[in-house]
């Protein structure tokens, strides 16, 4: 992993300074310099390697759709998200991985903090899971071009006919094949103290458009990272909860299977919360 790879590298020069004499102290003062030499040569080498991240997003086309989504900027983009999430020493445990399903889904999760995504989309990344994202997260700079790249959906909540647009969007990734897509039905972050906001269960038509199974799941602790990350470790816990098969999707209204997936979310949360 790059993460360790920029670490070793920053460390072994660092180390190499000092044993060559090019760098000469007394032992406290050079295990210092190594220290600091370290965490500023990883920080150097993330630099850089966010330099080429802008570069390379410059090459992608606003209007670009590829037409596949294992392509060259999801890999790279993957990778350097992978450094990010590392860099905040974010440690994801998760359970219930043996239950995703080997045709493409619909995911949908608790949403309670901006790093949700984040740690999801490198989570799921071998089942190739794109997020449905407000349109304002589309014109972050070079950071928007990469989502769409990589098979992220722009909602535009304040227009209904927009909004169905994307749902069809996303429907018709799953339907061909293109990526499962990931949505969070609460509609915006949590920032309460109950477990679940209510559902918009509009999330669950691309289920029903798709005819595909809804993978149920949640995400707890990512709240921590802004408290703790500079000091110990976070620990995200993630679990899927079940899964309603694609015939269970088709036999049912949207509102039923958006209670469904409402239900067992909110009985695990409460349930761990006690």
């Amino acid at each position: 992993m790059l993460h360790y790879l920029y670490l070793i590298i920053s460390f072994s020069s660092a180390l190499a300074l000092v044993l060559t004499e090019v760098v000469h102290a007394n032992v406290i003062l050079e295990i210092l310099f190594i220290f600091f030499f370290t965490l500023i040569g990883y920080v150097c080498l993330f630099l850089i390697q966010l330099a080429i991240f802008i570069l390379i997003a410059l090459t992608i086309r606003k209007d670009y759709t590829p037409k596949n989504i294992d392509t060259f900027y999801r890999k790279f983009g993957m990778a350097t998200l992978k450094v990010f999430v590392d860099s905040f020493r974010i440690i994801p445990h998760a359970t219930g991985l043996d239950k995703l399903p080997d045709e493409p889904f619909l995911i949908v999760s608790n949403h309670s903090c901006i790093f949700d995504p984040l740690v999801g989309i490198e989570l799921y990344k071998k089942h190739n899971v794109a997020y449905i994202s407000k349109e304002q997260n589309m014109k972050i700079p070079f950071v928007g071009r990469y989502m769409r790249v990589v098979g992220c959906i722009p909602i535009d909540r304040s227009s209904t006919k927009e909004a169905i647009k994307s749902i069809n969007q996303a429907a018709d990734y799953i339907k061909t094949g293109f990526c499962s897509i990931g949505i969070y039905p609460e509609g915006w972050l949590n920032r309460t103290e109950e477990p679940l906001l209510p559902f918009r269960d509009g999330a669950f038509k691309i289920a029903k458009k798709a005819g595909c199974p809804v993978v149920v799941t949640t995400i707890e602790d990512c709240r921590k990272i802004f408290r703790q990350f500079l000091f110990k470790r976070i620990h995200v816990k993630i679990n899927v909860l079940d899964v309603i098969p694609a015939e269970q999707v088709k036999s049912l209204k949207t509102t039923e299977i958006s209670d469904l997936a409402y239900g067992i979310m909110y009985d695990h949360l409460t349930r761990k919360a006690a």
